[in-house]
C-alpha cells in the first residue's frame, strides 16, 4: 500500500505544486458541473489499538466529512475504506483517495444551503450559481477538496448577526424559515489560501446582483431588508488579475467592516451600529469593543488573549511570555487541534499558549490523562518509526508523523502533508517540530484532555502551509533537520 501511494503521489504533488501557475475564469459560464451524489456518514463499533499498536485494521468510528468527500470523489464506497488498514505507517483509502484526487490539480468547492424545515438542497460545484428557486437560504455548507487546506465561511443575518466561522462542510448556524442570510463572508486558509484568492458574489431578491468579494470580505446586503436568493463562487491564481467587478460587493446603511478613520482601526456593522466581537483581516484576528480594536491582554470568553499594539491578536505567545510550564495539553478530535495552555495564576489554565495541527483516529480515547513515559524514537508498528513520542495512556502516544527507520531523514512525505486527513490507528499525530516542542516542555505526568467539539479551541485550527514533494524525505518542521 505505501509503495502504491508513493507512486501516485509522484503525479498528484507534483500537479498541486505547480497548480499555482493558472488562473481560472470559471466566471465565464452560466452554470459549473452538477453533483448528484450524497454520501452517507458511517458508523459502527470499534475498539482501542494494543500497545504494541499491531491491529491491522481500524474498527468502527466515523468516517470524517472531509474522508467523505474524498472518498466519493475518487468513487470509492463507504464501507471499503479501511480494507487499506487503519494502524500507523499505512496509509488508508480514505488518504489514497485525497491523494488521487489532487491529479485535478486545483480546488474543488461543493455546497449546499440549508431551503426551509431543516432541508438542504443539492450539492452545486465550483462556479455554479447556488439558487433556491427564488427562495433565501437559511444555512451553509461548503467542502474543499483535492488540494491541502481549508475553506471557512459564515453568515449574517440582521436579527442575529455574524455566525461564528467554520469550515470544510461544517454547517453555519440553521436559521428559521422566516430568518434568511443577508450576507456571507468566505476565505481560505493554509496551503490553498497561499496558491489561490477566493471570490464570491450574491444575488438578492430583487435581483440586483453583487458584484464580487475576497477573501473574508462581505458580500450581499446589510440593514436593507433584503437578503440572498443566489451565490457564487470561484477561486483565482493567488494574486492574478480578477476580470470581474468588485467596487460593490455589499449593498448596506454604511461601510462594513473594517477601516482606517482618524488614523485608527475602526469596526461598524453595515447597517450603520457599533460592533462589538471578533473581525477578521483576511485570516489576521482581531477583537472590538463598541467599534474600537483592544490590545494587550484581554478575557474574552473564558480564556486570556493577548493582542499587539495594532490590535492583531497572536496565536503563539511563547514570544511574548515564554515557556514557563506547568502545562495542560488539550487536543479535539473532532477538530485534529491540540492546544496547550498555561496557568493564569488562580484562573487556572486559560490561556492558549500555541496550537498545532494534529492526526487522530477513531479509536482515539476521549478523557483527561497524565502522561506516563516518553520515547526519542518509537517503533510503532513494524518498522514504522516516530520522533519525539510521549505516552498518554496505554498504547496511544503523541508523537512525530511517519519514518521508515530512526532517522530524521527517512521521512514518509505522505503523512507531512496529510495531517488532519490520513487517520491514525489512535495515536496523536503532530508535525516533527510540534511533537519535539511537547517531548521538550511537558514533563512525565503533564495533564492531557482529549475531547470532542466543532469549535477547534481558542484559536482557530492551523493549516499546512506549503506542501512538500513525495521525493522530500524530511519534514521542514524538525529543527534537527541540516538544510
Amino acid at each position: 500500500m505505501r509503495k502504491l501511494t508513493r507512486s501516485l503521489m509522484v503525479l498528484c504533488l507534483t500537479a498541486a505544486l505547480v497548480s499555482g501557475q493558472a488562473s481560472l475564469a470559471w466566471a465565464e459560464e452560466a452554470y459549473g458541473p452538477g453533483f448528484k451524489n450524497g454520501v452517507p456518514i458511517r458508523q459502527s463499533d470499534g475498539k482501542s489499538e494494543t500497545q504494541s499498536q499491531t491491529s491491522t485494521q481500524t474498527q468502527g468510528g466515523t468516517t470524517t466529512e472531509e474522508a467523505e468527500t474524498a472518498l466519493a470523489n475518487a468513487g470509492i464506497e463507504i464501507g471499503k475504506e479501511g480494507e487499506g488498514g487503519g494502524e500507523d505507517g499505512v496509509v488508508d483509502e480514505a488518504t489514497r483517495a485525497a491523494q488521487e484526487a489532487l491529479k485535478a490539480n486545483f480546488p474543488r468547492l461543493q455546497t449546499t444551503v440549508m431551503i426551509g424545515d431543516s432541508n438542504w438542497s443539492q450539492p452545486f460545484v465550483n462556479d455554479a450559481w447556488i439558487t433556491n428557486n427564488g427562495q433565501g437560504f437559511h444555512g451553509l455548507s461548503t467542502f474543499l477538496t483535492n488540494i491541502v487546506g481549508n475553506v471557512l465561511y459564515r453568515t449574517y443575518t440582521s436579527s442575529t448577526g455574524w455566525s461564528p466561522w467554520v469550515l470544510n462542510g461544517q454547517q453555519t448556524t440553521n436559521y428559521a424559515n422566516d430568518i434568511n442570510i443577508e450576507a456571507v463572508q468566505m476565505r481560505f486558509s493554509g496551503y490553498v489560501n497561499n496558491q489561490f484568492d477566493l471570490y464570491y458574489t450574491a444575488q438578492l431578491e430583487d435581483g440586483t446582483t453583487m458584484d464580487w468579494a475576497k477573501n473574508g470580505t462581505t458580500t450581499g446586503t446589510m440593514g436593507t431588508g433584503h437578503y440572498i436568493t443566489g451565490l457564487r463562487m470561484a477561486y483565482y491564481a493567488k494574486n492574478s488579475q480578477f476580470p470581474y467587478a468588485t467596487e460593490k460587493p455589499v449593498i448596506s446603511a454604511v461601510a462594513d467592516g473594517m477601516r482606517q478613520i482618524d488614523g485608527g482601526l475602526r469596526y461598524f456593522n453595515g447597517d450603520g451600529t457599533s460592533f462589538t466581537g471578533w473581525a477578521w483581516a483576511g485570516n489576521e484576528r482581531y477583537y472590538f469593543q463598541d467599534s474600537y480594536p483592544v490590545t494587550g491582554w484581554q478575557y474574552i470568553d473564558g480564556y486570556k488573549y493577548y493582542f499587539d499594539e495594532s490590535g492583531r491578536m497572536l496565536s503563539d505567545l511563547e514570544p511574548v511570555i515564554g515557556a514557563k510550564g506547568p502545562y495542560l495539553i488539550s487536543i479535539n478530535k473532532t477538530m485534529n487541534c491540540m492546544t496547550i495552555f498555561v496557568k493564569d495564576g488562580n484562573n487556572g489554565f486559560i490561556i492558549p499558549l500555541k496550537s498545532f495541527l494534529t492526526s487522530t483516529g477513531p479509536d482515539t480515547p476521549l478523557g483527561t490523562f497524565q502522561t506516563p513515559a516518553k520515547y526519542r524514537w518509537r517503533d510503532m508498528n513494524h518498522g514504522i518509526f516516530t520522533q519525539y513520542a510521549t505516552r498518554i495512556w496505554k498504547g496511544f502516544l503523541i508523537h512525530s508523523i511517519l519514518y521508515s527507520s530512526p532517522n530524521n531523514m527517512t521521512l514518509d512525505p505522505t503523512t507531512y502533508n496529510y495531517m488532519s486527513i490520513a487517520q491514525s490507528a489512535g495515536c496523536v499525530r503532530l508535525l516533527s517540530g510540534d511533537a519535539k516542542w511537547v517531548y521538550d516542555h511537558c514533563p512525565i505526568g503533564t495533564t492531557v484532555t482529549i475531547y470532542e467539539s466543532p469549535v477547534p479551541g481558542p484559536y482557530e485550527r492551523p493549516a499546512i502551509e506549503q506542501i512538500i514533494p513525495e521525493t522530500q524525505t524530511w519534514d521542514p518542521s524538525d529543527p534537527n533537520v541540516a538544510r
